[in-house]
């Protein structure tokens, strides 16, 4: 059976913001190994790995593939939420934003 415009739509959101968060998370890699704060890179860089390693997987094992696509979209936005919190804690740099 084929897609419907609107799965494809849905479809599409996911990867693009799976892009993007895999982007951000190469970024901020790039940003803490600049301030030697390697937990952090291994962090990010785990995280950029996992995630396309997982909807990969969710390809592979279709009978599974909800709850490793949930898991794909867990690790992105618990990055996510990971940084928040530890860019919230930094002192603030008086620039003003």
């Amino acid at each position: 059976m084929p897609m419907s415009s609107h799965a494809m739509l849905h479809a599409v959101g996911f990867f693009v913001s799976m892009l993007g968060a895999i982007a951000g998370t190469v970024v901020f890699a790039r940003r803490f190994a600049a301030r030697g704060e390697r937990g952090w890179v291994a962090y990010c860089l785990a995280s950029a790995v996992a995630t396309p390693l997982l909807i990969a997987l969710s390809i592979a094992f279709m009978s599974w593939s909800g709850v490793i696509v949930a898991f794909a979209g867990a690790v992105p936005f618990g990055w996510v939420a990971a940084m928040a919190a530890r860019l919230r804690a930094e002192p603030a740099t008086g620039s003003g934003f």
